[in-house]
Protein backbone atom coordinates (compact mmCIF):
# COMPACT_ATOMS: atom_id res chain seq x y z
CA UNK A 1 0.00 0.00 0.00
CA UNK A 2 1.10 3.57 -0.57
CA UNK A 3 1.95 5.61 2.48
CA UNK A 4 1.03 9.22 3.04
CA UNK A 5 3.62 11.93 2.66
CA UNK A 6 6.21 12.55 5.37
CA UNK A 7 4.51 12.15 8.72
CA UNK A 8 6.51 12.83 11.89
CA UNK A 9 3.79 11.77 14.30
CA UNK A 10 3.27 8.33 15.80
CA UNK A 11 -0.27 8.49 17.18
CA UNK A 12 -1.22 5.12 15.68
CA UNK A 13 0.48 2.32 17.61
CA UNK A 14 0.00 -0.27 14.85
CA UNK A 15 2.98 -0.74 12.50
CA UNK A 16 2.97 1.32 9.32
CA UNK A 17 3.16 -1.00 6.32
CA UNK A 18 5.50 -0.28 3.44
CA UNK A 19 7.18 -2.37 0.76
CA UNK A 20 10.70 -0.99 1.30
CA UNK A 21 12.27 0.88 4.20
CA UNK A 22 15.56 2.71 3.72
CA UNK A 23 17.58 3.65 6.81
CA UNK A 24 19.56 6.82 6.17
CA UNK A 25 19.45 9.62 3.60
CA UNK A 26 23.09 10.13 2.76
CA UNK A 27 24.47 9.37 -0.70
CA UNK A 28 23.58 5.65 -0.45
CA UNK A 29 20.08 6.05 0.97
CA UNK A 30 19.20 8.92 -1.31
CA UNK A 31 20.45 7.00 -4.34
CA UNK A 32 18.33 3.99 -3.41
CA UNK A 33 15.29 6.23 -2.86
CA UNK A 34 15.71 7.87 -6.26
CA UNK A 35 15.97 4.51 -8.03
CA UNK A 36 12.81 3.30 -6.28
CA UNK A 37 11.05 6.56 -7.13
CA UNK A 38 11.88 6.21 -10.81
CA UNK A 39 10.69 2.59 -10.72
CA UNK A 40 7.39 3.61 -9.14
CA UNK A 41 7.95 1.56 -6.00
CA UNK A 42 6.46 2.03 -2.53
CA UNK A 43 9.07 3.07 0.03
CA UNK A 44 9.94 5.29 2.97
CA UNK A 45 13.26 6.71 4.15
CA UNK A 46 13.93 6.82 7.89
CA UNK A 47 16.40 9.57 8.79
CA UNK A 48 17.51 10.37 12.33
CA UNK A 49 18.73 13.84 11.34
CA UNK A 50 16.69 16.86 10.33
CA UNK A 51 17.84 16.93 6.71
CA UNK A 52 19.30 14.74 4.00
CA UNK A 53 23.05 14.53 3.50
CA UNK A 54 24.41 12.09 6.06
CA UNK A 55 28.15 12.60 6.45
CA UNK A 56 28.07 15.90 4.59
CA UNK A 57 25.25 17.23 6.74
CA UNK A 58 27.02 16.32 9.98
CA UNK A 59 30.65 17.14 9.23
CA UNK A 60 30.84 20.93 9.22
CA UNK A 61 34.26 21.39 10.81
CA UNK A 62 36.57 24.16 9.51
CA UNK A 63 38.20 23.14 6.24
CA UNK A 64 35.80 20.23 5.56
CA UNK A 65 36.10 19.17 1.93
CA UNK A 66 36.16 16.08 -0.24
CA UNK A 67 39.31 14.26 -1.37
CA UNK A 68 37.58 12.83 -4.44
CA UNK A 69 37.38 15.05 -7.57
CA UNK A 70 34.10 16.96 -7.76
CA UNK A 71 32.96 15.50 -11.07
CA UNK A 72 33.34 12.00 -9.66
CA UNK A 73 31.64 12.82 -6.38
CA UNK A 74 28.15 12.88 -7.80
CA UNK A 75 25.51 10.53 -9.13
CA UNK A 76 26.09 9.43 -12.72
CA UNK A 77 22.45 10.28 -13.47
CA UNK A 78 22.64 13.74 -11.87
CA UNK A 79 25.89 15.46 -12.78
CA UNK A 80 26.42 18.86 -11.22
CA UNK A 81 27.52 21.63 -13.60
CA UNK A 82 27.69 24.04 -10.68
CA UNK A 83 30.88 22.78 -9.03
CA UNK A 84 33.23 25.71 -8.44
CA UNK A 85 36.39 23.74 -7.64
CA UNK A 86 38.07 20.52 -8.70
CA UNK A 87 37.71 19.30 -5.08
CA UNK A 88 34.48 20.47 -3.49
CA UNK A 89 34.11 21.97 0.00
CA UNK A 90 31.45 20.60 2.36
CA UNK A 91 28.83 23.34 1.79
CA UNK A 92 28.83 22.69 -1.98
CA UNK A 93 28.46 18.93 -1.53
CA UNK A 94 25.61 19.33 0.95
CA UNK A 95 23.90 21.81 -1.39
CA UNK A 96 24.24 19.30 -4.24
CA UNK A 97 22.73 16.47 -2.18
CA UNK A 98 19.85 18.72 -1.13
CA UNK A 99 19.19 19.78 -4.72
CA UNK A 100 19.04 16.17 -5.89
CA UNK A 101 16.65 15.28 -3.07
CA UNK A 102 14.40 18.14 -4.13
CA UNK A 103 14.64 17.29 -7.83
CA UNK A 104 13.39 13.76 -7.23
CA UNK A 105 10.95 14.76 -4.46
CA UNK A 106 12.51 12.40 -1.90
CA UNK A 107 11.86 14.57 1.16
CA UNK A 108 8.14 13.94 0.80
CA UNK A 109 8.78 10.28 1.51
CA UNK A 110 11.30 10.76 4.30
CA UNK A 111 10.56 10.62 8.03
CA UNK A 112 13.05 12.99 9.62
CA UNK A 113 14.04 12.85 13.28
CA UNK A 114 13.43 9.10 13.17
CA UNK A 115 16.09 7.09 15.00
CA UNK A 116 15.91 3.35 14.34
CA UNK A 117 16.25 1.28 17.53
CA UNK A 118 16.01 -2.18 16.00
CA UNK A 119 15.05 -4.10 12.88
CA UNK A 120 14.05 -7.77 13.23
CA UNK A 121 13.17 -10.31 10.56
CA UNK A 122 9.79 -11.83 11.39
CA UNK A 123 9.76 -15.49 10.33
CA UNK A 124 5.97 -15.64 10.64
CA UNK A 125 5.03 -12.65 8.48
CA UNK A 126 8.21 -12.71 6.37
CA UNK A 127 8.62 -8.98 6.94
CA UNK A 128 10.98 -6.71 8.81
CA UNK A 129 9.65 -5.37 12.11
CA UNK A 130 11.32 -2.01 12.68
CA UNK A 131 11.14 -0.09 15.95
CA UNK A 132 11.91 3.64 15.87
CA UNK A 133 11.45 6.84 17.82
CA UNK A 134 8.57 7.61 15.43
CA UNK A 135 6.72 4.36 15.98
CA UNK A 136 6.79 0.89 14.46
CA UNK A 137 7.12 0.00 10.79
CA UNK A 138 6.72 -3.23 8.85
CA UNK A 139 8.50 -3.74 5.53
CA UNK A 140 9.06 -6.46 2.97
CA UNK A 141 12.53 -5.14 2.20
CA UNK A 142 14.97 -3.30 4.47
CA UNK A 143 17.83 -1.28 3.03
CA UNK A 144 20.48 -0.32 5.56
CA UNK A 145 22.16 2.83 4.25
CA UNK A 146 23.50 4.06 7.58
CA UNK A 147 26.92 4.63 6.07
CA UNK A 148 30.41 3.97 7.37
CA UNK A 149 31.08 7.45 8.70
CA UNK A 150 28.09 8.07 10.95
CA UNK A 151 29.11 6.78 14.38
CA UNK A 152 32.09 8.70 15.86
CA UNK A 153 34.87 6.57 17.30
CA UNK A 154 35.63 8.05 20.72
CA UNK A 155 39.04 7.48 22.32
CA UNK A 156 39.29 5.44 25.49
CA UNK A 157 41.64 7.79 27.35
CA UNK A 158 41.88 7.94 31.12
CA UNK A 159 40.28 11.09 32.54
CA UNK A 160 38.91 12.45 29.27
CA UNK A 161 35.38 12.75 30.66
CA UNK A 162 36.73 15.01 33.39
CA UNK A 163 38.17 17.62 31.03
CA UNK A 164 36.63 20.98 31.93
CA UNK A 165 37.30 22.87 28.72
CA UNK A 166 35.61 22.63 25.32
CA UNK A 167 35.77 19.12 23.87
CA UNK A 168 34.00 17.66 20.85
CA UNK A 169 34.43 15.17 18.03
CA UNK A 170 35.27 16.57 14.60
CA UNK A 171 31.95 15.30 13.21
CA UNK A 172 30.03 17.09 15.97
CA UNK A 173 31.81 20.42 15.70
CA UNK A 174 30.66 22.98 18.26
CA UNK A 175 30.40 26.20 16.28
CA UNK A 176 29.52 28.09 19.46
CA UNK A 177 32.99 27.36 20.81
CA UNK A 178 35.33 30.17 19.79
CA UNK A 179 38.87 28.77 19.55
CA UNK A 180 40.45 32.15 18.82
CA UNK A 181 43.41 32.74 21.10
CA UNK A 182 42.90 29.39 22.86
CA UNK A 183 45.34 26.56 23.55
CA UNK A 184 43.95 23.67 21.52
CA UNK A 185 44.78 19.98 21.18
CA UNK A 186 43.81 17.95 18.11
CA UNK A 187 43.87 14.20 18.71
CA UNK A 188 44.41 12.32 15.46
CA UNK A 189 46.10 12.87 12.10
CA UNK A 190 43.61 11.30 9.71
CA UNK A 191 41.51 12.72 6.89
CA UNK A 192 39.57 15.17 9.07
CA UNK A 193 42.53 16.30 11.16
CA UNK A 194 44.68 17.27 8.20
CA UNK A 195 41.90 19.61 7.09
CA UNK A 196 41.15 20.99 10.55
CA UNK A 197 44.75 21.74 11.56
CA UNK A 198 45.50 24.23 8.73
CA UNK A 199 42.06 25.83 9.17
CA UNK A 200 42.52 26.67 12.85
CA UNK A 201 46.31 26.95 13.26
CA UNK A 202 46.31 30.66 12.42
CA UNK A 203 43.63 31.64 14.93
CA UNK A 204 44.61 29.68 18.06
CA UNK A 205 47.36 30.78 20.44
CA UNK A 206 48.91 27.31 20.45
CA UNK A 207 48.06 24.00 18.80
CA UNK A 208 49.20 20.54 19.84
CA UNK A 209 48.62 17.83 17.22
CA UNK A 210 48.71 14.30 18.66
CA UNK A 211 49.88 11.74 16.12
CA UNK A 212 49.81 7.98 16.56
CA UNK A 213 50.73 7.02 12.99
CA UNK A 214 52.05 9.34 10.30
CA UNK A 215 49.85 9.15 7.17
CA UNK A 216 50.97 9.29 3.56
CA UNK A 217 49.92 12.70 2.25
CA UNK A 218 49.91 13.48 -1.46
CA UNK A 219 49.72 16.92 -3.09
CA UNK A 220 46.17 18.17 -3.50
CA UNK A 221 45.56 19.17 -7.13
CA UNK A 222 42.81 21.58 -6.14
CA UNK A 223 41.92 24.69 -8.11
CA UNK A 224 38.97 26.82 -9.09
CA UNK A 225 37.28 25.89 -12.32
CA UNK A 226 37.65 28.54 -14.98
CA UNK A 227 34.64 30.36 -16.40
CA UNK A 228 35.17 28.49 -19.66
CA UNK A 229 35.08 25.13 -17.90
CA UNK A 230 31.97 25.99 -15.95
CA UNK A 231 30.30 27.20 -19.14
CA UNK A 232 31.24 23.94 -20.89
CA UNK A 233 29.98 21.82 -17.98
CA UNK A 234 26.60 23.48 -18.23
CA UNK A 235 26.10 24.08 -21.94
CA UNK A 236 28.39 21.84 -24.04
CA UNK A 237 26.73 18.42 -24.46
CA UNK A 238 28.86 15.57 -23.18
CA UNK A 239 31.75 17.73 -21.93
CA UNK A 240 31.27 17.12 -18.22
CA UNK A 241 30.52 13.44 -18.73
CA UNK A 242 33.74 13.06 -20.76
CA UNK A 243 35.71 14.88 -18.08
CA UNK A 244 34.22 12.56 -15.46
CA UNK A 245 35.07 9.47 -17.49
CA UNK A 246 38.71 10.54 -17.86
CA UNK A 247 39.00 11.17 -14.11
CA UNK A 248 37.37 7.83 -13.37
CA UNK A 249 39.76 5.86 -15.58
CA UNK A 250 42.76 7.73 -14.18
CA UNK A 251 41.78 6.95 -10.61
CA UNK A 252 41.02 3.32 -11.43
CA UNK A 253 44.58 2.76 -12.59
CA UNK A 254 45.59 2.93 -8.91
CA UNK A 255 43.91 -0.44 -8.44
CA UNK A 256 46.83 -2.07 -10.25
CA UNK A 257 49.27 -0.78 -7.68
CA UNK A 258 47.00 -1.30 -4.69
CA UNK A 259 45.87 -4.83 -5.48
CA UNK A 260 48.19 -6.36 -8.06
CA UNK A 261 51.63 -4.79 -8.40
CA UNK A 262 52.76 -2.50 -5.55
CA UNK A 263 55.68 -1.25 -7.65
CA UNK A 264 53.20 0.95 -9.50
CA UNK A 265 52.60 2.88 -6.24
CA UNK A 266 56.21 4.07 -6.26
CA UNK A 267 55.49 7.31 -8.19
CA UNK A 268 52.90 8.28 -5.57
CA UNK A 269 55.36 7.52 -2.77
CA UNK A 270 58.01 9.67 -4.45
CA UNK A 271 55.51 12.52 -4.80
CA UNK A 272 54.61 12.26 -1.12
CA UNK A 273 58.25 12.21 -0.02
CA UNK A 274 59.05 15.16 -2.28
CA UNK A 275 56.25 17.15 -0.67
CA UNK A 276 57.71 16.48 2.79
CA UNK A 277 61.16 17.68 1.66
CA UNK A 278 59.70 20.73 -0.06
CA UNK A 279 57.44 21.88 2.76
CA UNK A 280 59.38 20.89 5.91
CA UNK A 281 62.97 21.99 6.50
CA UNK A 282 63.40 20.72 10.06
CA UNK A 283 64.90 17.19 9.90
CA UNK A 284 63.34 16.17 13.22
CA UNK A 285 59.85 17.12 12.07
CA UNK A 286 60.50 15.44 8.73
CA UNK A 287 61.21 12.16 10.49
CA UNK A 288 58.05 12.50 12.57
CA UNK A 289 55.76 12.96 9.56
CA UNK A 290 57.38 10.31 7.34
CA UNK A 291 55.34 7.08 7.40
CA UNK A 292 57.05 3.81 8.28
CA UNK A 293 54.69 1.60 6.25
CA UNK A 294 54.22 1.06 2.53
CA UNK A 295 52.04 3.56 0.75
CA UNK A 296 48.58 2.16 0.04
CA UNK A 297 48.38 0.03 3.20
CA UNK A 298 46.24 2.73 4.80
CA UNK A 299 44.13 5.49 3.33
CA UNK A 300 46.19 7.97 1.35
CA UNK A 301 45.39 11.60 2.16
CA UNK A 302 45.75 14.77 0.12
CA UNK A 303 46.70 18.23 1.35
CA UNK A 304 48.91 21.16 0.39
CA UNK A 305 48.40 22.99 3.68
CA UNK A 306 48.92 20.40 6.43
CA UNK A 307 52.73 20.25 6.49
CA UNK A 308 53.13 24.06 6.34
CA UNK A 309 50.72 24.32 9.29
CA UNK A 310 52.93 21.98 11.33
CA UNK A 311 55.92 24.27 10.75
CA UNK A 312 54.19 27.27 12.35
CA UNK A 313 55.87 28.45 15.57
CA UNK A 314 52.63 27.97 17.53
CA UNK A 315 52.13 24.35 16.43
CA UNK A 316 53.70 21.22 17.94
CA UNK A 317 53.42 17.69 16.55
CA UNK A 318 53.33 15.31 19.52
CA UNK A 319 54.20 11.68 18.81
CA UNK A 320 54.43 10.39 22.37
CA UNK A 321 51.24 8.49 23.21
CA UNK A 322 48.60 10.05 25.44
CA UNK A 323 48.61 8.70 28.99
CA UNK A 324 45.65 10.63 30.37
CA UNK A 325 43.64 13.82 30.18
CA UNK A 326 43.35 16.04 33.23
CA UNK A 327 40.81 18.77 33.91
CA UNK A 328 42.92 21.28 32.00
CA UNK A 329 45.55 19.40 30.03
CA UNK A 330 46.90 16.35 28.23
CA UNK A 331 49.57 14.12 29.74
CA UNK A 332 51.74 12.02 27.41
CA UNK A 333 53.55 8.78 28.21
CA UNK A 334 56.88 10.60 28.51
CA UNK A 335 55.47 12.45 31.53
CA UNK A 336 54.92 15.80 29.82
CA UNK A 337 51.76 17.76 30.66
CA UNK A 338 50.48 20.27 28.11
CA UNK A 339 47.81 22.71 29.26
CA UNK A 340 44.92 23.20 26.83
CA UNK A 341 41.63 25.09 26.77
CA UNK A 342 39.95 22.89 24.14
CA UNK A 343 40.29 19.41 22.67
CA UNK A 344 39.20 18.42 19.16
CA UNK A 345 38.80 14.66 18.87
CA UNK A 346 39.53 13.66 15.26
CA UNK A 347 39.71 9.91 15.79
CA UNK A 348 37.45 8.79 12.98
CA UNK A 349 34.43 6.50 13.03
CA UNK A 350 33.21 3.00 13.81
CA UNK A 351 33.47 1.65 10.28
CA UNK A 352 33.62 -2.15 10.58
CA UNK A 353 32.17 -2.25 14.10
CA UNK A 354 29.28 0.20 13.87
CA UNK A 355 26.90 0.01 16.87
CA UNK A 356 24.04 -0.08 14.35
CA UNK A 357 25.03 -3.67 13.48
CA UNK A 358 23.93 -4.82 16.93
CA UNK A 359 20.36 -3.69 16.30
CA UNK A 360 19.61 -5.52 13.04
CA UNK A 361 18.46 -9.10 13.62
CA UNK A 362 18.00 -11.61 10.83
CA UNK A 363 17.41 -15.34 10.62
CA UNK A 364 17.42 -17.20 13.95
CA UNK A 365 17.67 -13.89 15.80
CA UNK A 366 21.28 -13.35 14.81
CA UNK A 367 22.41 -9.74 14.75
CA UNK A 368 24.67 -8.34 12.04
CA UNK A 369 27.27 -7.76 14.74
CA UNK A 370 27.26 -11.45 15.64
CA UNK A 371 27.48 -12.60 12.03
CA UNK A 372 30.19 -10.10 11.09
CA UNK A 373 32.22 -11.00 14.17
CA UNK A 374 32.08 -14.69 13.26
CA UNK A 375 32.49 -14.71 9.48
CA UNK A 376 33.53 -11.23 8.45
CA UNK A 377 31.31 -8.60 6.85
CA UNK A 378 29.20 -11.04 4.85
CA UNK A 379 25.44 -11.08 5.17
CA UNK A 380 24.19 -12.96 2.12
CA UNK A 381 24.48 -16.71 2.68
CA UNK A 382 26.67 -16.13 5.72
CA UNK A 383 27.86 -19.35 7.36
CA UNK A 384 25.95 -20.39 10.49
CA UNK A 385 27.22 -19.45 13.93
CA UNK A 386 28.46 -22.24 16.21
CA UNK A 387 25.55 -21.57 18.58
CA UNK A 388 23.51 -18.44 17.99
CA UNK A 389 22.15 -18.56 21.53
CA UNK A 390 25.58 -18.15 23.12
CA UNK A 391 27.10 -15.62 20.74
CA UNK A 392 27.16 -11.99 21.79
CA UNK A 393 27.79 -8.81 19.89
CA UNK A 394 31.34 -7.54 19.78
CA UNK A 395 30.19 -4.05 19.01
CA UNK A 396 29.94 -3.09 22.66
CA UNK A 397 27.15 -1.05 24.20
CA UNK A 398 24.60 0.81 22.16
CA UNK A 399 25.26 4.49 21.32
CA UNK A 400 22.86 5.67 24.03
CA UNK A 401 24.69 3.88 26.82
CA UNK A 402 28.18 4.38 25.46
CA UNK A 403 28.07 8.03 24.48
CA UNK A 404 30.02 10.37 26.78
CA UNK A 405 28.63 13.80 27.51
CA UNK A 406 31.01 15.50 25.07
CA UNK A 407 30.27 13.58 21.86
CA UNK A 408 26.92 15.05 20.89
Amino acid sequence: MSLPVTDTTAADTSPRLVDTLIIGSGFAGLGAAIKLTRAGKDFLVLERGNDVGGTWRDNTYPGAACDVPSNLYSYSFALNPGWTRSFSPQPEIQAYISSVADKYDVRRRTVFGCDVHSATWNTTTFRWDVQTTKGAFSAKILVSAVGALCEPSLPDIKGIDGFEGEIFHSSRWNHDADLTGKRVAVIGTGASAIQIVPAIAGKVSHLDVYQRTAPWILPRADREYTKAERFAFRYVPGFQRLSRAVQYLTRETQVIGLAKAPIFMKPLELAARAQIRRQIADPVLRRKVTPTFKIGCKRMLISNAYYPALTRPNVDLVTSGISEVTSDGVVTKDGTTRKVDAIVVATGFHVTDSPTFAGIFGKDGRSLAEVFDHSGMQGYKAPPLPDSRTCSSSSGPTPDSATPRWST
